[in-house]
């Protein structure tokens, strides 16, 4: 009988050799390592876009990361408010009419994208008018007041009292023919009652963005207004930012990138009232180079002592040093300004019409707008517009001016400008050498 076969010892294949792990893991590597890596950024660009978002909920932010706004939506913790309908758009967000149902009154709420840094800077704009309401209690300072603050859906939240329309507006509602010297006279007044009171060592507050649109009448047939919109203010002792102002109503100084103080709101509100009976921006600028030439050609050279002050990466934007002194530059290539710089200096009293009828002459024998209203209206003005803030006018010495305090000059006449800015065509100045008045180009009144 023959002994039965000893069972192999040897391993059986129970699959294919293609299929085993070692041999997948080696011939599929690198598509391994590419769908790794797909699934592990995909859930980094997740968390990424939440933290800088810091969005509540997708369903309430569109992709500019401001807030879908609903006609009649209940709004607010505990539905306080009822959006009515929205009446503004920035760069920080929106701003909606709403209805306060705890007071029956209408209010503007700013809703602030709900991106970090447009938030941290709303938290800075509401501890100053939180101050700002503090010092004026009476609400008789000309300053918007700030009602309630608050977060919601991701969105800082400000609300204030319910205002008309703004002097830009106002303009357009005029087809940009301007307003009348009387009524430039009760605006500057409230103005500078605004930043008097903003420039007082208790409060010490720079708006940093004074320019019609930021200025609102209380009503719509009443001269009163308000001056808003802290979202760019400062302290004076604690300045956040080295470049600020719209455009059209940016300092000297700020464009030099020198230290600046209350006085650059004293230099915007000289644009403003100008702009206000003209009906155009005063420096219209269509970039920080023009924007410098356009200065240049009204208001003479800049001093020398400022140019040498600025840092070399602001003043090499403007100016070159030749043996002669500062120079204005050429425009640079990409200015438009380039190639049609040649244009002839215009003066304030030119612009304004001081000795033909105010602007295109609409004023013509019209009261209160004789030449001697005018010389008054432009010695403020240029009193504004000096170029070094240490010399321009302050607003306690502003609201004494005869301009401000009943329209007629003194019997002695019109001071002589105090600003060491002759309004006249044959401008001379040590500043800078006489031929660089004469690179000019043409003036683009587009606005930004």
């Amino acid at each position: 009988m023959s002994k039965p076969q000893a069972a192999s010892l040897a391993p059986q294949t129970f699959r294919n050799p293609a299929t085993r792990p070692a041999y997948k893991l080696s011939i599929d590597l690198i598509d391994t390592y590419k769908q790794i890596n797909k699934v592990y950024y995909e859930q980094k660009a997740k968390r990424k876009s939440g933290k800088e978002t810091g969005k509540a909920d997708d369903k309430y932010d569109d992709e500019n990361y401001d807030y879908i706004i609903k006609q009649q939506e209940a709004f607010g913790e505990g539905d306080r408010y009822t959006i009515i309908e929205k009446i503004g758009k920035g760069s920080f967000g929106q701003v909606v009419r709403a209805f306060d149902n705890s007071t029956n009154q209408e209010c503007a709420i700013k809703i602030i994208k709900s991106k970090k840094p447009f938030t941290l800077q709303a938290r800075t704009e509401i501890e100053l008018l939180e101050q700002l309401k503090d010092k004026d209690q009476k609400d008789e300072h000309n300053v918007v007041r700030l009602i309630n603050h608050f977060f919601f859906r991701g969105h800082q939240c400000l609300v204030f009292e319910m205002l008309s329309l703004n002097l830009y507006e106002l303009l357009k509602n005029t087809q940009f023919r301007g307003v009348s010297l009387n009524l430039i006279r009760k605006f500057a007044k409230q103005i500078l009652r605004a930043l008097l009171f903003l420039s007082k060592p208790d409060v010490n507050i720079i708006h940093c963005d004074l320019k019609p649109e930021n200025i609102l009448l209380r009503s719509p047939r009443r001269s009163a207004i308000k001056v808003i919109d802290f979202g760019s203010s400062c302290k004076s002792d604690k300045k956040m930012y080295s470049y600020i102002q719209s455009r059209f109503y940016r300092s000297p100084e700020v464009m030099l990138g020198l230290q600046y103080t209350v006085a650059i709101d004293v230099w915007s509100l000289g644009c403003i009232l100008v702009e206000m009976h003209t009906g155009e921006p005063l420096f219209a600028g269509s970039e920080q180079f023009d924007q410098m030439r356009k200065l240049i050609e009204v208001l003479g050279p800049v001093p020398n002592e400022m140019i040498e002050k600025s840092p070399v990466n602001n003043r090499s934007v403007f100016f070159d040093h030749t043996a002669d002194g500062w120079k204005m530059k050429n425009p640079p290539k990409s200015s438009s300004s380039r190639g049609k710089y040649q244009l002839e200096t215009r003066s304030l009293s030119e612009i304004i019409g001081a000795d033909t009828g105010g602007p295109r002459g609409q004023r013509l024998n019209e009261d209160g707008h004789s030449p001697q209203h005018y010389a008054i209206f432009v010695d403020l003005v240029q009193k504004m517009l000096h170029y070094d803030p240490a010399e321009r006018i302050k607003p306690a010495d502003a609201l004494r001016h005869p301009f401000i305090t009943n329209g007629d000059a003194p019997a002695g006449g019109v001071s002589p400008p105090t600003s060491g800015q002759d309004d006249s065509k044959t401008r001379r100045s040590k500043s800078a050498p006489s031929n660089t008045r004469n690179e000019r180009k043409s003036e683009d009144e587009s606005r930004k």
